[in-house]
């Protein structure tokens, strides 16, 4: 199975011709009939009834690259996973 293709991209929000900010976000490739497109990878936050989509963000590429390297190591965005960790076997119990 091929994996995922994921890139990170750098935001830098200038004031008076000066940095003020910079983050990271996190792009992955989608197929779409035959053109490849970039999605960002987004996070869900709710407040009581609505609920808002919006980009994850990184402070530093680093931790971005981290995030890419969890994701394609088959880790989870958000949710819960399972797995058997012990298969126990009891004697069998005689009918009465």
């Amino acid at each position: 199975m091929k994996k995922k293709t994921y890139r990170v991209v750098k935001h830098i929000y200038y004031e008076k011709g000066e940095i003020k900010k910079e983050h990271y976000t996190i792009q992955k490739q989608t197929k779409f009939l035959w053109w490849k497109l970039w999605d960002n990878i987004t996070d869900m936050e709710c407040d009581k009834e609505d609920c808002q989509s919006y980009p994850l963000t990184f402070d530093t590429e680093t931790d971005a690259t981290k995030m890419i390297n969890n994701l394609q190591n088959g880790y989870k965005l958000r949710g819960w996973d399972k797995e058997i960790t012990t298969i126990l076997e009891f004697p069998n119990v005689p009918k009465l």
